[in-house]
């Protein structure tokens, strides 16, 4: 009988610890391991895709754009550099690249301040519209009365397709209203900066050094030739951001 009992209470024992051992097994299952985190506690979260436009409050015309995205931060056409847009920049950790449609001083007036206070950041331009850099007469500063001269010494680029901070561009050469004008498009992002070529109202002129109607003829004829999407987003340098749709309607020029 002693041994009846002592046999049933080992095979007690062992179903027990059967149980104890089938527990501690679902529960590891079930509870997450803990994984080192490759994110600083410091980086700030990028957002989604953001274009934010500044337009210039110190006495003369100008639309600073900035695009920012997980991919990185590109600031279009420094005009100037008040303390809202420098607020934003530093907001979103600072500038990768600083691109230029075209050489006029009110498109790089503030270029020097913004790269100053953005070190890391390249900076580019149309290979033809380096000399407006340092010729007053040329970035049109002599007729506003004073002399432009711009220390930045920038990269440059022409007519092609280039990947800028992330972001795949194609550069478009649109002369006319300089020589080297030029608008960015961002075919995944669905944007085009046009700086001073494409505006709501018209066509930018050829008025100025380096401007050429027959450039100009040429550069509306084959925006017109494109097949952009009806909502793509259309930042200029002046007069308002728009769609490719309501740029076709309302441009008398297009």
């Amino acid at each position: 009988m002693k041994t009846i009992s002592k046999a049933v209470l080992i095979i007690i024992s062992i179903m027990a610890l059967s149980a104890c051992k089938n527990l501690l097994n679902q529960d590891s299952i079930n509870t997450p391991s803990a994984t080192p985190s490759n994110k600083s506690n410091n980086t700030k979260a990028k957002a989604g895709l953001s274009v934010k436009t500044f337009s210039s409050s110190e006495g003369f015309s100008c639309e600073v754009h900035v695009l920012s995205s997980e991919k990185g931060n590109i600031l279009v056409d420094p005009g100037f550099y008040n303390n809202e847009l420098a607020e934003y920049v530093k907001s979103i950790g600072g500038l990768d690249v600083i691109l230029i449609t075209h050489g006029h001083w009110d498109n790089i007036h503030a270029l020097d301040a913004i790269v100053k206070a953005n070190p890391n950041a390249e900076v580019f331009i149309h290979e033809l519209d380096i000399p407006f850099l340092r010729d007053p007469h040329l970035n049109c500063s002599d007729i506003n009365g004073f002399s432009l001269l711009v220390d930045t010494k920038p990269k440059t680029f022409t007519e092609g397709f280039y990947t800028f901070s992330g972001y795949h561009i194609e550069v478009m050469h649109t002369p006319g209203h300089t020589i080297g004008s030029s608008s960015f498009y961002l075919p995944d992002e669905n944007i085009l900066f046009s700086g001073d070529t494409f505006m709501l109202p018209f066509v930018g002129s050829a008025d100025h050094p380096t401007g050429s109607e027959t450039d100009r003829n040429t550069t509306i004829n084959q925006f017109k030739e494109r097949d952009f999407r009806d909502d793509m987003k259309i930042y200029p340098g002046h007069r308002g951001n728009t769609t490719y749709k309501e740029m076709m309607e309302k441009n008398i020029d297009l």
